[in-house]
């Protein structure tokens, strides 16, 4: 490698700046030979302003540390940030040094050096009896004036460094280099070596504080409390951006300030002296109200500050709903509106008008209507017109669901509150619900002890879990849905009067789709022309033309039936069936008597759900999924309930 320092592209982070190349080589051996790395040797250039810019350029390739003799040393400290370690000179070398040129020596002999000579160097030159004065310089141009000042003090040799050997040879003075020995470079660079080891594990200790400053700086900029610390006195320390926006003031005002003027209601002062945490405590800053925490700070026994953290208890509820979403989002979100309710008949539009005029209030609505008129759909649009339309939708048809297990559906259940009940619990639909709209359907099938717990939530806004003890508040709108005739069911005893009018404060009779007058043909080619190739002119004409066949036909299965029959004539005209009597296979071979005029008398619960389950399965018939999704319940308590009734697919 060379030697000049201008011509490396980079260097190690220890070099030695030598003045002579003999001292170069010897340090280079030294290095090589016990196996040192990151350590270079470069020449170093005469001159102050030289040395200085050779110290600024090795800094700028890489350098840390900068090994050298006591002349550039200075220099280089005085004029660079780099750490400096000085090569000094010791009675050895001197010794070595007179021993080259003899140990008498007759006459002065002038010593240059940057630093008083020591007492026991002056007492080695008078043991062996040399004559000698100590010539002091501290830049290149007091050598000139240390060389001429020892030529006239009769001086017939010289020691010294490589910048007055120049001088000293310019003006006739022999001179010889007081060349360092190898004691003295292995001294200085395991010195520079020690130094560079502690810098790296001062670095690696700044670089881990930094990374943790930086995440606590993070943590206190973006987590969602306010918070507020105080140092022993009782004064602002910290105060995060949203402990800035609660309390109306800017961090920068108001550190070092006593926080009793900044939130004269903190209580802080009093968890300093008391030393005892205040937790979940209900404050009122400004105009806002918050859940506050407040932690003294304990170093070794000792009480040196305290921390308070608030939590904006709207933002509290925020949070608790989004996390309720993203926790149960499937099945959680309405999807229809007004805008999705088909038809030009003044009997729809009336009972659109009405739900429209219901989603302006929070009270209680009750839907009637036969299978497949749509209730959901209504219930739905209400929701999503609502001002609760961000939050939750949650459904559950009733009649699908056990009535021994109908309880904690809706309500949930604690830790072993029955045999199979989840480990942790499971919170109740109404829990899901809160804050949004809860969709009953087929409330009429509710069991009478459901029926009491289900008029305690609806007066007190309160729910209580299966096999616990702790009451929750919820904020649920309820909106019910039955196709049986419930004055008639309060009658008889089966459903609750108490419960009744709760749930029917506000009344929406939905039209079954025979008195909806030509919306059938509306709503049947909105069908068609969601199947494949449904838009096809040709096609399309042929279906309408059936439709309109059957224009008379009753429809008792409403929308669901409606339904069946596009997608049964979809596949006879895409298969070029001829049809030729469109209601031989398009339409049920026997039209069944709609469930709000019963024959035979009153039907029982398992007559009804195995009708649902039917009609949930023709609606659907190429997806279960879908079948259990519009009963309301799993896949999986679908297929018990199929295999219950011997229903198959």
């Amino acid at each position: 490698m060379e030697l000049d320092w201008e011509k490396l592209d980079c260097v190690q982070e220890i070099c030695m700046l030598a003045p002579t190349r003999q001292l170069a080589e010897k340090a280079r051996g030294i290095i090589a030979a016990r196996g040192w790395e990151a350590m270079d040797v470069v020449l170093s250039p005469y001159g102050r302003k030289n040395i200085m810019n050779c110290a600024k350029g090795l800094g700028e390739k890489g350098a840390r540390i900068i090994v050298s003799r006591k002349g550039s040393a200075q220099i280089v400290k005085e004029t660079t940030d780099l750490k400096v370690v000085s090569l000094n000179n010791t009675l050895i070398d001197y010794l070595q040094t007179l021993r080259m040129r003899g140990l008498h020596t007759p006459g002065l002999v002038a010593v240059f050096s940057y630093d008083p000579m020591g007492e026991e160097l002056q007492r080695l030159f008078e043991l062996v009896d040399i004559q000698v004065k100590n010539y002091i310089f501290r830049t290149a141009e007091d050598c000139d004036d240390c060389v001429e000042q020892a030529l006239r003090d009769g001086a017939v040799y010289s020691i010294g460094g490589a910048w007055t050997a120049q001088s000293a040879l310019e003006r006739g003075l022999p001179h010889v280099i007081l060349e360092n020995s190898e004691e003295s470079i292995v001294n200085a660079l395991e010195v520079a070596d020690q130094i560079r080891r502690l810098q790296r594990e001062e670095e690696e200790k700044q670089r881990a504080l930094k990374i943790r400053m930086e995440t606590y700086q993070a943590v206190l900029d973006f987590t969602h409390d306010a918070i507020l610390s105080i140092d022993e006195e009782g004064r602002v320390q910290v105060m995060n951006p949203v402990a800035e926006r609660i309390m109306g003031c800017r961090a920068e005002d108001v550190i070092g300030k006593p926080v009793d003027q900044v939130l004269p209601n903190t209580r802080l002062p009093e968890v300093l002296r008391s030393g005892k945490k205040q937790v979940n405590q209900i404050m009122k800053i400004h105009q806002t109200m918050s859940n506050t925490n407040r932690i003294p700070i304990e170093v070794n026994g000792q009480i040196h500050g305290a921390v308070a953290t608030f939590q904006d208890v709207r933002q509290l509820q925020s949070a608790e709903q989004k996390i309720r979403l993203k926790l149960h989002e499937k099945g959680l979100v309405a999807k229809y509106f007004f805008s999705d309710i088909l038809g030009e008949s003044s009997a729809i539009k009336k009972a659109v008008a009405v739900a429209q005029s219901y989603a302006a209030s929070q009270a209680a609505v009750l839907i009637h209507g036969e299978t497949g008129t749509g209730k959901e759909l209504f219930a739905q649009s209400i929701h999503n017109a609502s001002a609760r339309r961000d939050g939750p939708f949650v459904a559950l048809n009733c009649a699908a669901v056990n009535s021994s297990l109908l309880e904690s559906e809706l309500f949930g259940y604690e830790a072993g509150a029955f045999t199979g009940a989840s480990r942790g619990g499971r919170e109740g639909l109404f829990e899901l619900a809160h804050g949004g709209t809860i969709f009953l359907d087929e409330i009429g099938d509710i069991p009478r002890e459901t029926q009491v717990e289900l008029l305690r939530v609806l007066q007190e806004k309160e729910i209580r879990r299966v096999g616990g003890d702790r009451v929750i508040p919820v904020d649920v709108r309820i909106i019910t849905a039955t196709n049986r005739d419930l004055p008639q069911d309060v009658a008889g005893g089966s459903f609750r009067q108490d419960l009744y009018y709760r749930l029917d404060v506000l009344d929406l009779e939905l039209p079954p789709l025979r008195a909806r007058e030509s919306d059938a043909r509306i709503l049947g080619l909105h069908l068609f022309r969601q199947m494949q190739d449904g838009e096809d002119p040709t096609i399309q004409a042929r279906f309408l033309e059936l439709l309109d066949q059957v224009g008379d036909y009753p429809w008792y299965g409403n929308i669901r039936e409606l339904q069946n029959f596009v997608e049964r004539t979809h596949i006879l005209l895409r298969s070029h069936v001829d049809i030729r009597d469109s209601r031989q296979g398009l339409l049920c071979r026997r039209a069944p008597v709609p469930e709000t005029e019963p024959a035979g008398g009153p039907r029982t619960r398992e007559d009804r759900e195995r009708a649902a389950i039917r009609e949930a399965l023709e609606a659907f018939p190429a997806s279960l999924e879908e079948a259990a999704r519009s009963l309301g319940c799993s896949r999986q308590t679908l297929w018990r309930k199929m295999k219950k009734y011997g229903i198959t697919r």
